[in-house]
């Protein structure tokens, strides 16, 4: 996965906003509903979170890019997956080397043109002094081409 983004964002500690943005692919109940893929190609991605405000980018998704953090980490696990009405929702724990890390996501949207994700994050410790933060993404189709 190719992704342009600004300088800014890179630095944020655990990727914390890289919990709303990319990918969960762990363990899931049985019978649970499949997360959505996004369409393959060019997204905006614009994230609001306390810590960081605002930020938009544009990144490369490809077709094996889970929308929730967590892909193929063995220390995470799926919990709920759930649909009601035109929402999903989501629960990962993961285990990190400081503790551990939940988080429970909302999504909506028809993921071939936009979507939207929000996700609230609680730590076990905290981490940097942080028990808990929410993000919200906001993704936009931009086309299937991929800057080079």
């Amino acid at each position: 996965m190719k992704t342009v983004m600004p300088r800014l964002l890179r630095p944020i500690p655990l990727g914390l906003m890289g919990a709303a943005i990319m990918a969960i692919e762990t363990t899931k109940p049985a019978g649970a509903e499949e997360l959505p893929l996004r369409r393959p190609g060019l997204w905006q991605l614009t994230t609001v979170a306390e810590t960081i405000g605002m930020k938009t980018f544009e990144t490369c998704i490809t077709q094996s890019d889970s929308i929730i953090t967590g892909v193929g980490q063995q220390n995470c696990t799926t919990s709920k997956v759930l649909r009601l009405g035109d929402e999903l929702y989501v629960d990962v724990e993961c285990k990190t080397d400081s503790g551990k890390q939940k988080t429970s996501t909302v999504l909506t949207g028809d993921f071939a043109t936009w979507y939207r994700a929000m996700s609230k994050m609680t730590f076990d410790p905290p981490e940097g002094g942080i028990s808990n933060m929410g993000v919200t993404v906001d993704g936009k189709y931009l086309g299937s081409k991929c800057m080079p």
